[in-house]
């Protein structure tokens, strides 16, 4: 059995590690929709519905391998959103739990990595 090497192993899991995300996100839509209201992205489910359709479109290039380029800086953009909304109701704070930014920063830079080295 061939296992992928580490670079297309850590790029098909931050493609994967997207679904759940938007699964969870589309199956409280209300919850979601409110998050984003309350970061002042109105109309806030249209937003909801677009960011999905983004990880989706995100997640497929990257454990596809098709387009990874594309795929890793629409995720980048996506988290660098969700961590400045999260700066914005809740203030600058590292550590994920807090709630903070640390996780998103982290899989945005990964995921850049991962989509655009050789």
């Amino acid at each position: 059995m061939d296992l992928p090497d580490a670079q297309t192993a850590v790029r098909i899991l931050c493609g994967a590690f997207l679904l759940p995300h938007t699964i969870s996100k589309l199956s409280n839509i209300e919850r979601a929709s409110q998050f984003f209201a309350n970061v002042g992205l109105r109309p806030p489910r249209a937003w909801v519905l677009f960011t999905s359709a983004m990880e989706v479109t995100a997640a497929f290039g990257m454990i596809s391998g098709l387009y990874p380029r594309l795929a890793a800086l629409i995720i980048a953009c996506v988290l660098v959103c969700a961590a400045l909304a999260i700066v914005k109701l809740h203030g600058l704070k590292w550590r994920w739990q807090y709630p903070g930014v640390e996780y998103m920063l982290f899989w945005a830079v990964v995921s850049l990595c991962v989509g655009f080295l050789p």
